[in-house]
């Protein structure tokens, strides 16, 4: 996935992750809840992710994007990965953009450095792994760690030569147990 510009259009100020609002988001307890988009961003609306400044290992992102409604301006926020989908590499043309992503007000975009927008190898690498459905798994037993599966959950997970077997699972996550599932009498001919 390699930016390409026009040879002789503008330089790009920097490559940036890029994504779409999801059509559809769920809320509330066990994800029942179905919205369009997001309260401040429209379904399908590009928005503009700046690289992770904290350990959550990206279940969280800050974005800028145009707000819902008819907004000229970027605005910023943080909101959860997993209202978000088809991420991409794009270029950044506009200064208005950079700012928004660094959260910095006109004249101070000389100190920022290009610490707002991604190295173009690990934007790529990051664009590839999002794109893949995952979603969190819990193992009995093992409440420590969360593990990622893809979605929809595969009936079994083998972890460190042990196999567990599906249990639950909704739009939040899936939770595997040791116990396999019940097994339903076979009819029997008579």
């Amino acid at each position: 996935m390699t930016v390409v510009t026009e040879p002789t259009g503008p330089e790009p100020l920097g490559i940036c992750l890029v994504a779409n609002v999801a059509q559809e988001t769920s809320h509330g307890d066990g994800g029942l809840e179905i919205r369009r988009g997001l309260r401040h961003f429209a379904p399908g609306a590009k928005v503009w992710i700046a690289p992770p400044a904290w350990g959550d290992g990206g279940e969280r992102v800050n974005v800028a994007g145009r707000r819902r409604g008819n907004s000229r301006r970027y605005m910023r926020i943080v909101i959860e990965r997993r209202f978000l989908e088809n991420f991409r590499v794009r270029g950044v043309y506009s200064p208005a953009l950079v700012r928004a992503l660094a959260g910095v007000e006109p004249g101070e975009e000389q100190r920022l450095g290009a610490r707002f927008l991604w190295p173009q190898e690990e934007a790529e690498r990051v664009a590839r792994s999002w794109n893949t459905p995952t979603m969190r798994a819990l193992v009995d037993g093992d409440h420590r760690r969360t593990h990622l599966v893809t979605a929809p959950p595969p009936p079994e997970l083998e972890l460190d030569g042990a196999t567990y077997h599906l249990a639950h699972f909704n739009a939040r996550g899936a939770r595997y147990s040791a116990e396999p599932p019940p097994t339903e009498p076979s009819p029997t001919t008579g």
